[in-house]
């Protein structure tokens, strides 16, 4: 198809001129003798390209181009055509919107370049338009993402993020741009050195980097955590690489999964620790009191007539009595110490660092507090425990063995009447030694 050239100039020797030098070109030529037809011509004819003189009687070519480009009708490269051959005019014309300028010389050799300068003038015009096209396609495919885009410079700082990381950061983009990732940035171990993070060192753009899991802070101060990949990126085209982050929040699955270790390893009625985190708290414990020479207490705790209660009162007061001991153990203990419920109605305290002559007086306040009567929501029930206690080092020094040594020292209270504690027969000898 042939391209609509609009050629605005007061001459109609010009005119002649220019048409003859653009005739061996398929174009079809439309003229206009004045700024203000011109102008009238653009809406009516759309032309792919416009010769605008410099000196028009009723306005400037500068005027015609500020009307021009703010009639939203901006859709054709516009050549300036002056006889003043003064580098300022061409300057003030390129700043205007014109594409490309010709100086009208006498010789009339600007009309021999006329046609090419018309084809690369549309030429460009073509290619800026493409790239503009992109530009609002990548915009709109960047706004319509619900992941967090963000572009990051060789430097560090914050080039470009679209309105999912708007949203998620509670930044509007002024106030991320020129920020340096280690305002953003924050990795789930705060004692971790920001320059071993893999984001932080110069790289080569050879290879992405995936992170499971760091921690974006918003504005205000809370942070967040996110799962990311980031993407090489060279912005300026000089072999120095940034990183476009493709992240996502994921506190409803850091939730979740700690959910699951919660359900793993506490128990859902009393909210203590349950057997497995017993176990494994032990094995730790353990292992700290030996190396720092010091004693650990195994309590083994089963309550007397909690049966009676499940039986007589139903099994939600017994849920409700189960719930107000372990409160009452946990009272009993310092911050450190570790309640957990065993099992059913069984109960263990672990107490690190503890000073044998002390057990005693500690297994007589267990007994004590758990034999003060509780309110069910109304039902009033009593019951009482059998403790069992050993010692580490002196009891045993395995977990198995300590666990067997407890067990054994509460089956010893309750042959003994209930309602009291037992010991092994090692802390026993302690115990005596110390009278």
């Amino acid at each position: 198809m042939a391209l609509t050239v609009l050629i605005v100039d007061d001459s109609e020797d010009d005119h002649r001129l220019y048409r003859r030098a653009l005739r061996a070109a398929d174009f079809r030529l439309v003229s206009a003798l004045s700024a203000a037809e011109g102008l009238a011509r653009v809406e009516d004819e759309r032309p792919d390209v416009i010769l605008l003189d410099f000196n028009l009687p009723d306005m400037s070519g500068l005027g015609f181009l500020g009307k021009y480009e703010g009639s939203g009708q901006t859709s054709a490269p516009v050549i300036m055509l002056t006889g003043e051959g003064n580098e300022s005019v061409a300057v003030a014309a390129m700043k205007a919107g014109a594409s490309d300028y010709l100086v009208k010389d006498v010789e009339g050799g600007y009309l021999r370049l006329l046609t090419n300068v018309v084809h690369r003038a549309c030429a460009a015009h073509e290619e800026r338009m493409r790239a503009r096209r992109l530009d609002k396609l990548n915009e709109a495919i960047l706004g319509t993402v619900a992941d967090g885009i963000v572009g990051i410079d060789a430097d560090g700082r914050i080039r470009f993020a679209n309105s999912a990381s708007e949203r998620m950061l509670l930044f509007d983009l002024n106030q991320l741009n020129g920020r340096h990732l280690t305002e953003l940035l924050r990795q789930t171990d705060p004692r971790a050195d920001w320059t071993a993070h893999p984001l932080s060192k110069p790289h080569d753009g050879s290879a992405s980097v995936h992170r499971e899991c760091d921690l974006f802070q918003r504005a205000g101060g809370t942070s967040f955590p996110v799962g990311y990949t980031a993407s090489p990126l060279d912005f300026e085209g000089d072999g120095r690489y940034g990183w476009v982050l493709v992240f996502h929040d994921i506190s409803e699955r850091k939730q979740a999964e700690e959910e699951l270790i919660k359900t793993a390893r506490y128990d859902t009625l009393t909210g203590l620790p349950n057997r497995l985190m017993f176990q494994d708290y032990l094995s730790k414990s353990l292992a700290r009191v030996a190396r720092n020479q010091q004693h650990l207490a195994l309590f083994f705790l089963d309550l007397d007539g909690f049966k009676a209660v499940n039986d007589n009162l139903g099994h939600l007061a017994g849920d409700k009595l189960l719930q107000l001991v372990a409160q009452r153990l946990v009272k009993c203990v310092r911050e450190g110490d570790l309640v957990s419920r065993f099992g059913g109605d069984e109960f263990t305290i672990i107490l690190e660092d503890c000073d044998a002559a002390k057990l005693v007086a500690f297994a007589q306040r267990i007994v004590h507090e758990l034999e003060e009567p509780f309110n069910l929501d109304g039902q009033i029930a009593q019951i009482s425990a059998s403790a069992g206690m050993t010692l580490f080092p002196e009891c045993g020094c395995d977990e198995t063995t300590l666990i067997q040594s407890a067990d054994a020292a509460m089956y010893k209270a309750k042959k003994s009447g209930k309602n009291g504690y037992g010991l092994c027969g090692g802390l026993e000898s302690i115990l005596n030694s110390l009278r």
